[in-house]
């Protein structure tokens, strides 16, 4: 791509078209007539009326001109007979070269087939003027980045994107669901304190095995100041976002912050922390017990990373120990996530060889994929492998199950509800899902000498029934819109009692 901006020399442009357009009123009729057949073939309407409108001087010209002066040159025979050689060897020069980048490129990535693609050279003149004439500095990173992301969103996919090599590389640890910090899964709130309302973080999960947990943070916890002693700053008095900012740094350095702890009736603790930031497994799936109902345990999926089918195993495990004989599975605002581990999550339900869903492509190819075991050659899948015990380990649970979803239940997370609904597994209770039933596939351009990577859509795909949901979303069996109570909670600390959602859920399992 940077091949689009050339360090071109362009001394005198302005001055050489200006004596080129003079040219083109001035030569001899042979060379007009070829320019306007040149011209007029395949160009716009606009280039061919510049051109006609020298036509009939020139065609006077011709008329008066003596026949006796039209004879060719041996000077003009050869300069035209060089011309044609050279042109016949730039343009053979040309398409091999271009076949060869194309099978190069189609050799370093198997399956992708590079079609022509042709060069703009109005880029590189746009390049060449500003270098030349522009009071600013050209940044080429920059422009090559702004281009690219420019190009992807010209192309009407709504779920291509560009990364660079920095946003691939953190693409890739928020799907591996890893990442570099403390452990802390945080939200905005306000709490009342000496008598005040206050901008506050709250803690609301600590990964297990973090330098959280290590540290003595608890969930709960309000961070009220960033930094200790004396210098440390009131996160009342900051943006949210500069103050987690704040919380964030590289590997091996200290996140140091100050938190008040509830002791009861109104009193604080104040605590001061210094953490080591280190690479921490992010908290995907939350489980809790019903308040109402302790027989329901309910289990929240935040997204499907490749850490959820393991932690999702862990929670209905535990829950059972616990006495739960019924479950809600909550994925309201569950954007999506990897094919990988919903296909493991859902194995844990079905039977070897039942639908998980069918796929089809540009071409009209169509796939399905079904339950089987799987063993990942990648370390980062580890966590999707599927054993031949892993199937069908909770199918004991069908009927005794109720799944939630919202309008920001998305991709994956449809998937989910769809087979859940589909093999009459649970209720389905909520609002109407998102509605993207696409696949995107994300190339890494590493493959062709590039930093970065591409993600497009590749793919439609249907749930087990059959029936896509594409810009649909899908209608649960129960709608039910949340309690206006609700909305005045920030949804990790909703207060079961006033979810009138998760109440009808919890209704459902009675029957």
């Amino acid at each position: 791509m940077r091949k689009l901006f050339p360090r071109l020399r362009v001394k005198g442009l302005v001055e050489t078209v200006s004596e080129e357009n003079k040219n083109i009123n001035t030569d001899n009729t042979d060379e007009t007539e070829e320019n306007e057949a040149c011209l007029s073939d395949g160009q716009p309407d606009s280039g061919e009326a510049d051109i006609e409108e020298s036509l009939p001087e020139k065609k006077e010209q011709k008329e008066q001109k003596p026949r006796g002066e039209r004879r060719i040159t041996l000077g003009a025979f050869l300069f035209s007979a060089v011309a044609l050689v050279l042109a016949a060897v730039m343009l053979t020069y040309t398409c091999c070269n271009s076949i060869y980048r194309r099978k190069l490129a189609e050799a370093k990535l198997e399956n992708v087939t590079l079609g022509d693609f042709s060069e703009y050279d109005e880029l590189d003149l746009l390049s060449a003027l500003f270098r030349q004439y522009s009071y600013y500095d050209i940044d080429d990173d920059e422009m090559v980045r702004r281009v690219m992301k420019a190009y992807v969103a010209a192309t009407g996919d709504r779920y291509a994107a560009y990364y660079t090599a920095e946003e691939y590389n953190a693409l890739l640890a928020d799907t591996a669901g890893e990442g570099v910090g403390i452990g802390i899964s945080i939200i905005s709130n306000t709490a009342p304190i000496n008598g005040g309302e206050y901008n506050v973080i709250e803690i609301i999960g600590i990964s297990p095995e973090s330098p959280a947990e290590s540290a003595g943070l608890k969930v709960g916890d309000l961070i009220v100041w960033i930094g200790t002693g004396e210098n440390r700053e009131p996160v009342s008095e900051m943006n949210y976002d500069n103050a987690v900012l704040k919380l964030r740094g590289d590997e091996g350095s200290m996140a140091e912050f100050t938190v008040l702890r509830d002791g009861g009736e109104g009193e604080y603790e104040e605590l001061e922390f210094s953490v080591e930031r280190k690479k921490v497994e992010s908290v995907s799936v939350y489980s809790t017990v019903s308040e109402a109902k302790p027989e329901v345990g309910i289990i929240r999926i935040e997204n499907f990373d490749l850490t959820v089918p393991t932690q999702f195993s862990k929670a209905v495990d535990e829950l059972e120990k616990k006495g739960c004989t019924k479950f809600v599975f909550d994925l309201r605002y569950n954007m999506g996530g990897d094919l990988e581990s919903i296909k493991a999550v859902l194995s844990y339900f079905l039977s070897e060889g039942d639908t998980i869903l069918s796929t089809r492509d540009k071409a009209g190819n169509d796939e399905v994929i079904s339950v089987k075991t799987v063993t990942h050659e990648n370390e980062a899948y580890s966590g999707c492998d599927i054993s031949a015990e892993d199937i069908g380990k909770y199918a004991h649970l069908k009927g005794k199950i109720a799944v939630l979803c919202n309008g920001m239940t998305a991709s994956a997370a449809e998937l989910f509800v769809a087979a859940m609904r589909d093999y009459e597994l649970a209720d389905t209770v909520g609002e109407t899902t998102y509605g993207k039933g696409s696949m995107q596939s994300t190339i890494s351009l590493s493959y062709f000498g590039y930093t970065g990577a591409v993600k497009l859509t590749t793919k439609k795909y249907f749930p087990p029934c059959g029936e896509g949901y594409d810009g649909i979303g899908i209608t649960p069996e129960y709608e039910v819109e949340q309690s206006e109570e609700a909305k005045d909670y920030n949804r990790y600390v909703l207060p079961q009692s006033l979810d009138a959602q998760l109440t009808a859920a919890l209704g459902c399992l009675d029957k």
